[in-house]
């Protein structure tokens, strides 16, 4: 049996801030580069490509919603509670891939709207489709490491790069 020691768990807070740091880093000075002038409203117009894309994006969600629920209460209920390695699996996934899409909304929801309307609407509206992309493929991935970063790490990068568009902007205005 392992001592007590190992079994305490390792604070993740210092590894959390130096990666979430060198991610905003490396996104800053991308946005740096590749971003000019200060804060300007966008014409309503120009949004299109970004209601497009928040709207498949909301439906997306939406599907991630409804597999996790009929999945579990409706077309598994026998299963739900199952020790099969199988079972589990299955349902870690519908869990894992509606919780992720939570957590990561206010924040893409955030950078997105404010990117858009404040900096580029173009290239927000472009930004979001791609998001939308590599958060529909998060099912397929999940579980599969390192295979799953190739669904995260590029939204988590979309943000940073759009909060730090942002903040870039708001600096020059």
């Amino acid at each position: 049996m392992a001592d007590y020691n190992s079994m305490t768990p390792k604070s993740s807070l210092l590894p959390g801030l130096g990666l979430a740091t060198v991610n905003y880093g490396i996104m800053g000075v991308a946005a740096l580069f590749t971003n000019t002038g200060g804060l300007k409203y966008a014409d309503a117009a120009d949004l299109k490509l970004l209601v497009i894309g928040l709207a498949v994006y909301i439906y997306v969600l939406h599907v991630f919603c409804f597999r996790q629920g009929l999945g579990r209460n409706v077309l598994n209920t026998k299963l739900v509670n199952s020790d099969d390695p199988v079972c589990k699996e299955h349902f870690a996934n519908l869990d894992r891939t509606w919780l992720n899409s939570l957590e990561q909304a206010p924040l893409f929801l955030t950078a997105a709207i404010l990117y858009s309307g404040l900096v580029n609407a173009q290239l927000g509206g472009i930004l979001t489709l791609v998001y939308v992309a590599f958060t529909a493929m998060y099912p397929a991935v999940f579980g599969k490491i390192p295979l799953i970063t190739v669904s995260t790490f590029p939204r988590y990068f979309i943000i940073q790069y759009m909060v730090a568009s942002v903040v870039l902007a708001g600096l020059r205005t």
